[in-house]
Formats: structure tokens, C-alpha cells, sequence
């Protein structure tokens, strides 16, 4: 730590001993400031598999979150989770909502007890639309937002807080929208094991955009080859990518793989015989799925599958096309488990 008007430093080696540390200075805010430098040590290395939740981070239901006893604003608070995961292999961003409900509510029931409102990652670049800092869309009608919010447009960040009613009080929590430049409380959460170099995180799984790092464009059975041959994560795969996976949002997924990009990026999908088509983990893709282009596929020589972006309507849809052709493709991390 530094103090204010001198220039003195503690290097801790001890992740534990620093968060005592830090608690004590933080009894005299008034005269000092804290900043976490990263060594050879990380400030959190939280082992998934061990029970519990390492210290500062708190269990609630089956995630481990950190309640701050600082106040940043949104883009601070931003910032200083994901400094948490300096050296860990797990990401550590601002508390995201919307994957498990038992668990969301678990969240909010501690926001309760707590009685204090707390920086989350929801956001918003124009005050109407709304994402998690991990590009998914947020639905404004969940139950999670208080029933008037979202409610002012230039309030473009989220929050989690007891119910404002003046009324009464129903001894909830909800999401409500705030100015990101006030300073409040935050939560943390350890989230997903980090993507590789060059993958891009969406929302549970992992992916690699060709175009995005100047890949020349492959057909169907080499963007495959070139997929597998990735050196990823202990414990993982890599492969074409697939719709139809647990926990993924394919109607966002498709959409946010191909934003501002018009081309034609292959994915796992193949035509196995006659008019019967397969993911590459052997499960069916049912010619009756609304994702394919409305006159898709051809069950022609186009025997190979991927995503077509139409730019009229802004959708992005499947379309089967030859498998010698080149094109841009889209890999996927995949656990072995």
C-alpha cells in the first residue's frame, strides 16, 4: 500500500495476508489507499475443484462472489475484477445474471441482508438495449429488473439494490439502471475457465473467428483439421463449432459471431446421406429447425454446412454449400469431459 503523502510500499507475497492487510488499511480510509500490484502470487487462485470459496470470495449457491468494501465507479469496479484474475486461469469479471436462476436469486437474497446497492455487469451503450459485459443480451422484461426499470437513458449502467418502493418494502432485490460515473459498492464473481489466445468468450464457450486474425479461407475439411490441430486448455478440444450445446443461446450466439462480418464462415455441420444432416458430435440437425435460410438446405451437391448473413434483414440463418469451396470457419473450445 502507499500512503497519501508518502511514498512507502509493502510488497506481500501471501494472497492471504494481503486481504488482511487490506482490511485493516481500509479501517482508515480516511488517510490511506490500496493497490493490489500483481507478483508472483495472485491476489485470488481459486481452484474450482476444492470446496468452498477461497477468502475474500463468499459462496452463495454454487458460485463464489467478492462484495466489496470499497466503492469505485462502474468502469473502476470493471477494471479492478478482472485485475483479480491477473494469474488466475479463471476469469473474474463483475457479477453477471441470467445463467442460473436458483442462483440469481440466491444473489439478490444476499443484496438484501446486505441492504445496499452494488455495481453488476449489465450495461448499456445508448440507455435502451442492454448487454452483460459478456456481449449476451439482457431481457428487459426478466423478472430480475424492478417493474419501472429500466427507466432513464442516460443511466447506462447496472446495478443490483433492495426495491425502492417508498411505499412499502418487499424485502427484495432487484436490477435497476444508474449513472456509471457514482461510486458504489460491487460484486465479483470467478466465472468461466479464460479463453486461449485469439478465442473470444461467448457466454459459456469459447471461439475463434478466422477473418478476425487473417486466417486464409479453408474448405469445410481443412477449416476442420486446422480447428482440431489447435493447442488449447488442458482438459480441452478444439473442433468446428456447433449449435444446439447445453447452456448455449443460439439466437444471440449467431448473431454476435458474425456482427459486421457479410461472409460465409463454415461450422460442424455436415449432409450424411440423402437429405439427412448431422453436428460433427453426431447429433441430428433437423430440417425442420427455423435457423436455416427459408429455402435451405438444397440436398443437392451442397453437402456441408454454414452460417449465411443477410444483410437486408440483419439475420443470420444456416445454409448448406459444397464442401470444397474456401471459406471463413469458426472454432469452438470444447471440454473432454
Amino acid at each position: 500500500y502507499s500512503r497519501i503523502m508518502f511514498d512507502d510500499n509493502v510488497d506481500v507475497q501471501s494472497a492471504t495476508m494481503c486481504y488482511k492487510i487490506y482490511q485493516l488499511i481500509l479501517v482508515n480510509v480516511g488517510w490511506a489507499n490500496i493497490l493490489p500490484i500483481a507478483k508472483s502470487e495472485p491476489f485470488i487462485n481459486y481452484d474450482k475443484t476444492s470446496s468452498g470459496c477461497e477468502t475474500p470470495f463468499e459462496s452463495v449457491n454454487n458460485g463464489c462472489y467478492y462484495f466489496s468494501a470499497v466503492q469505485m465507479d462502474f468502469f473502476e469496479a470493471t477494471a479492478y475484477c478482472e485485475s483479480l484474475a491477473h494469474e488466475s486461469i479463471y476469469e473474474i469479471t463483475l457479477a453477471m445474471m441470467d445463467y442460473d436462476r436458483d442462483e440469481d436469486q440466491a444473489l439478490l437474497d444476499v443484496v438484501t441482508v446486505k441492504d445496499k446497492a452494488f455495481w453488476v455487469g449489465g450495461k448499456s451503450d445508448d440507455g435502451i438495449l442492454w448487454n452483460w459485459i459478456d456481449s449476451r443480451d439482457i431481457n428487459l422484461q426478466a423478472p430480475l429488473w424492478d417493474p419501472r426499470e429500466p427507466n432513464e437513458v442516460d443511466n447506462k449502467c447496472m446495478i443490483v439494490q433492495p426495491d425502492s418502493f417508498e411505499e412499502i418494502r418487499f424485502n427484495r432485490s432487484y436490477l435497476y439502471d444508474h449513472m456509471c460515473s457514482n461510486t458504489l459498492d460491487f460484486i465479483c464473481k470467478i466465472g468461466n475457465i479464460k479463453c486461449p489466445a485469439d478465442f473470444i468468450r461467448i457466454g459459456n464457450y469459447c471461439y475463434l473467428q478466422s477473418w478476425t486474425i487473417g486466417l486464409p479461407d479453408l474448405t469445410w475439411i481443412e477449416a476442420r483439421e486446422y480447428c482440431q490441430s489447435l493447442d488449447v486448455l488442458d482438459g480441452y478440444y478444439a473442433d468446428l463449432s456447433m449449435l444446439g450445446l447445453q447452456d448455449q443461446d443460439d439466437y444471440n450466439l449467431i448473431n454476435i459471431l458474425v456482427d459486421n462480418y457479410f461472409g460465409f464462415p463454415w461450422i460442424g455441420a455436415f449432409r450424411e446421406e440423402g437429405c439427412s444432416y448431422k453436428w460433427i458430435d453426431d447429433r441430428e440437425l433437423s430440417l425442420e429447425s427455423s435457423y436455416w435460410f427459408y429455402n435451405q438446405p438444397t440436398c443437392g451437391s451442397d453437402d456441408h454446412v454454414g452460417l449465411y448473413h443477410n444483410s437486408f434483414n440483419d439475420r443470420t440463418s444456416l445454409n448448406d454449400v459444397t464442401g470444397n469451396t474456401s471459406l471463413s470457419f469458426i472454432c469452438q473450445m470444447y471440454s473432454n469431459l
